[in-house]
Order: structure tokens, then C-alpha cells, then sequence
């Protein structure tokens, strides 16, 4: 109890170290673990050589058993129908080409056989619980690249588990692994069916009552857990099977509103307690740094690649790779199931735990917009030279979208030069196929905007995806009429503020642009767009 105690304190002390001075809270709370640990809170060093059998072993595997329950009720693959082959060719080829760049690493390093296989599988994932708290925050999660980066958690999560249950039968008798292989998918099943049939029903028969709602959901999880023991399954393999099974709309919004509270909770003490029980040396430090490095430099413009090959556009490529950037918290439990197994030594789950903190702090410094400009301007296709045009008294549209084309034929058929931006080259192909002057770039980019005339133009479209982009623009083209696609009241008063022309809904766009055009500009002979 006394140990519990203290790992509750530090957690406290560290969310309140990490709102007072404005720094990431993973590492805060790492730190204070390992000091506890150094000033002999905790006997970390007798916790590695007796795994499973100490109290902060159950701390650990509990924290994790929730962070990922809670993570699987995200987890709807209906979020993601739209992206299905995106989903599978960034997925399967970030795990496998991860996988492998991992166990080169870890083989360079001087592991060999179990432990460069350990290494491998915990750089081929990424963290479910860090991108989708990011998703979130940055209200990005219905995005095409947020649903997309979804569908890659769920199927990573789910290739890792099939590792889990391989590891644990490493040396045993083939059978025994086809058998809870087979005993798995019968919980899959399951899940499936409680996720379309079952979930929705159970919370109806609450009533409402919040209470009578979390013991319903922490029921499930228990089941899940209890069915994966008695199967032989890790305790994980449950708990994401327990949370896919609450994934549902809208279940899924109101389990996530109940566990909110509980998942801070237990994620605060996780992190101190993994804190606690990693004390690495040099090697094992030095050995964390270079993969993580390896993580933090091969996944973004991998990812990249393939989801851009897949149909996104340049920029939601490469914030999807940036997301993605960091190892995963099932690398944490593949650590602990390979010291409760013998298969690897303390140093090495230290080298996999320092790896999964270390880029886990660099995601939110890294997948910021900030970020995805500046690598914007080194993608290839920023080099397309711009269409032949007098940038001066022209009209600019920063963004195309379904409306765009309502929008440019009456500027053609008023006789005003039209110059169209957009960041996706499939718009762009089309347009240059219609004869339409247009360039392929980020709107919300400065020196975009500067290369396209925008403070010389008439007038500019800003109709974006995200109105953070059209502050930018506002702020770089004062005195130019600009207006801009809002989608909530709060939205339309901060671009009234900035001087902008709000225009309150993507449906409205057209008919309202129109409005306001036919009050402004006097149109010629009427034309049409190829």
C-alpha cells in the first residue's frame, strides 16, 4: 500500500508540475518514477528479476489493461469505410517495413535471436492512445486522414495482439497456438456481434442512470478478461476486444465520456510506475535513442508515401506520418509478457520502455501544423512551375472541395482571372485537364500565398478545411475582401474580428459566395468551364 501511495503522489505531482510549466506530462512523470526508484522508494532492480510477482508488475499490467480498453472503444471501423484500402496499405506496410527496419537495427545493436525479435515488434506499431488523444484534441479524428490513421491503429493493434499470443507459445506445442488462435477469433465473434447488436441494448436498459452505465461497461471489460484468462489469451487481447465491443455509435461517445476520468487516472500512474521500474545503463539508454530515432525519421516519410500513393493529398500524408511517428504502449506490454516469460532481460525491456516514451514525447511536438508546412515545401510536386497569369486584380480560391467548381463558373463567365489552390494533385489534374489556371500548394502556407499574389488580388475564397488556415490568410493579405468557410458561430466571429467574410456552412458556400458576387461584380457574356 505504501508503494501504491507514493506512485499516487508522484502522479499528482507530476500533472500539477506539467500544467504549471507548460511540458509534455509522459516524461514528468517518467522522471519522478525513476527518482523514486534511485532514492530506494522502490526496489526496481528485485521488480525486474521477479516479474509478475511484484506489486508494481500488477500496477503496470492494470494501467495498460484500462489505457487500452478505453483506446478499442475508439476503435470503429465504420470511421473508416471510406478509407478501407488506404487503411490496409499504410497499415500493413508501416508494421511489416517498420517490423523490419527494427530487427535490422536491433541486430546492428548486437541482439540477437528473441530479443531483436521483442525490438522489432515494438517499432512496427503505433501508439493508439497518444494519436488518438492528439486526433481528438485537434478535432481531426473525422478528417479523411484522422479516419484513415484510425482504420491503421485498429489493424496494428490487431496484428500485434496475433503477435502477443505467438510469443507466448514460443517454444511450446504447435497445436496448443492454433488452439488459442482458434479460441481468439471465437472472442472476436463475439465482440463483433456485441459491437453490432448487443452494446447499444445493454446501455438502453440503464436508463440513463451513469452509474448503472459504468458498471455495465466495466462488466464487459471484466468478462472479456476473464474469457481471455480462462483461454490462455494475454489479459490485453481482452481488454481491446472488450473496448472494439463498445465501439459502436453512439455507445462508443457515451463510454468514452464514463471512462474519461479512470483512463487519466490509471495513464498517470502507468507512467510513474514504468519510471519506477526502468533504471537503465548507457547501453540500454544509448540503444532506446538510436531506434527511437529510427522511429521518429523512417515512419513519416514512409507513411507518407504509401498514403499518398493510397489517394490522400500531399499535406493529410504527411501529418498522417507524422502522427504516426512513435512506438506503441502494446511494445510496453510485449516488454513485460517477455520478462514474465524469460525471453528477454531487464535491459531490454528498459531499451523498448525508454523507445515508447521517448516518441511518445516527440508526437506532439512533432505532428504539429507547423511542422507539416515546412515539409510541405520539400515534397516534389511543390516544384510545378505556376500557370501563366497577371496576379494582380485576380481571384484567388485557396482550397477547391465539391463546391468549387459552382463557385468558379460564374467568375469565368464574369471574364475575372481565376487562380485555384489546392493541396490534392488529383484536383489539380482535373483542373489543368479544363483549361482552369491553378497551382498545387498548401493555402494556409505564407510563402504560398506570396507566390500567388494574394495581397494583389480582387478577392479570395478561403474554403479550407480547417479555419485556422484562413486566419493565416486573413493575417497575410489584409485589405484584400476574404471570404472565409466557417462551420460554428465561434468561428464566424473570430473571422468578423480579423476583417474576413464569414460564410457559415460548406453547403451554403456557393449560394452564399453568389450572393454576395452579384453585388459586387457585373457579369459578362456568360460562359461555361470546360
Amino acid at each position: 500500500m505504501t508503494e501504491l501511495a507514493l506512485l499516487l503522489c508522484l502522479a499528482a505531482v507530476g500533472h500539477g508540475i506539467s500544467r504549471w510549466t507548460g511540458l509534455p506530462v509522459i516524461p514528468i512523470l517518467l522522471g519522478l518514477g525513476m527518482i523514486l526508484s534511485l532514492v530506494g522508494g522502490m526496489d526496481a532492480t528485485g521488480s525486474m528479476s521477479a516479474a509478475g510477482d511484484d506489486p508494481l508488475f500488477f500496477v503496470l499490467e492494470l494501467g495498460l489493461t484500462v489505457l487500452v480498453f478505453a483506446s478499442g472503444v475508439e476503435l470503429n471501423p465504420q470511421r473508416f469505410r471510406r478509407q478501407r484500402a488506404a487503411v490496409l496499405r499504410v497499415g500493413l506496410l508501416q508494421f511489416f517495413l517498420m517490423g523490419a527496419a527494427g530487427w535490422a537495427g536491433a541486430r546492428l545493436l548486437g541482439h540477437q535471436g528473441l530479443s531483436a525479435i521483442y525490438l522489432a515488434f515494438a517499432v512496427s506499431a503505433s501508439s493508439t492512445v497518444v494519436v488518438l488523444r492528439l486526433l481528438q484534441q485537434r478535432q481531426q479524428a473525422v478528417e479523411p486522414h484522422g479516419r484513415m490513421v484510425i482504420g491503421v491503429l485498429l489493424l496494428q493493434d490487431a496484428l500485434t495482439i496475433v503477435a502477443l499470443v505467438a510469443l507466448m507459445q514460443h517454444g511450446r506445442d504447435g497445436s496448443r497456438l492454433v488452439q488459442e488462435y482458434g479460441l481468439a477469433l471465437l472472442l472476436t465473434a463475439i465482440a463483433w456481434l456485441l459491437q453490432r447488436r448487443g452494446a447499444r441494448w445493454l446501455l438502453e436498459r440503464c436508463r440513463g442512470d451513469e452509474e448503472a452505465m459504468l458498471l455495465t461497461v466495466l462488466s464487459v471489460l471484466f468478462v472479456f478478461l476473464g474469457a481471455a484468462h480462462a483461454a490462455g489469451l494475454p489479459l490485453v487481447a481482452g481488454a481491446f476486444l472488450a473496448g472494439y465491443s463498445l465501439s459502436s455509435f453512439p455507445v462508443s461517445g457515451q463510454v468514452g465520456s464514463l471512462l474519461q476520468s479512470l483512463t487519466d487516472f490509471f495513464r498517470a500512474v502507468f507512467f510513474v510506475a514504468l519510471g519506477a521500474l526502468v533504471v537503465p545503463d548507457a547501453g540500454a539508454l544509448g540503444a532506446a535513442l538510436l531506434l527511437g530515432l529510427l522511429v521518429l525519421l523512417l515512419t513519416p516519410p514512409l507513411v507518407a508515401w504509401v498514403a499518398e500513393g493510397a489517394g490522400l493529398t500531399s499535406r493529410a500524408a504527411i501529418e498522417s506520418g507524422l502522427l504516426l511517428a512513435q512506438t506503441s504502449e502494446y511494445s510496453l506490454m510485449l516488454g513485460l509478457l517477455g520478462l514474465r516469460l524469460g525471453h528477454i532481460g531487464p535491459q531490454v525491456f528498459a531499451v523498448i520502455a525508454l523507445m515508447a516514451v521517448l516518441t511518445m514525447t516527440c508526437t506532439p511536438l512533432l505532428a504539429r501544423d507547423t511542422v507539416a508546412r515546412r515539409l510541405m515545401r520539400l515534397h516534389p510536386s511543390r516544384r510545378r512551375r505556376l500557370p501563366s497569369l497577371d496576379r494582380h486584380n485576380h481571384v484567388l480560391i485557396l482550397g477547391f472541395g465539391s463546391a468549387g467548381m459552382w463557385v468558379l463558373r460564374p467568375l469565368v463567365a464574369a471574364g475575372l482571372p481565376v487562380l485555384v489552390v489546392d493541396d490534392d494533385p488529383a484536383v489539380i489534374a482535373e483542373l489543368d485537364r479544363r483549361g482552369v489556371a491553378c497551382e498545387l500548394g498548401d493555402g494556409g502556407d505564407e510563402r504560398t500565398l506570396e507566390r500567388v499574389g494574394a495581397r494583389q488580388a480582387r478577392f479570395i475564397i478561403a474554403a479550407m478545411r480547417r479555419v485556422d488556415d484562413a486566419r493565416r490568410v486573413l493575417e497575410s493579405a489584409r485589405g484584400v475582401p476574404v471570404l472565409v468557410r466557417v462551420f460554428e458561430d465561434a468561428e464566424a466571429e473570430a473571422v468578423r474580428r480579423l476583417g474576413g467574410i464569414p460564410v457559415s456552412s460548406a453547403e451554403a458556400t456557393a449560394e452564399q459566395f453568389l450572393a454576395w458576387f452579384r453585388t459586387r461584380v457585373q457579369p459578362a457574356p456568360e460562359s461555361a468551364v470546360g
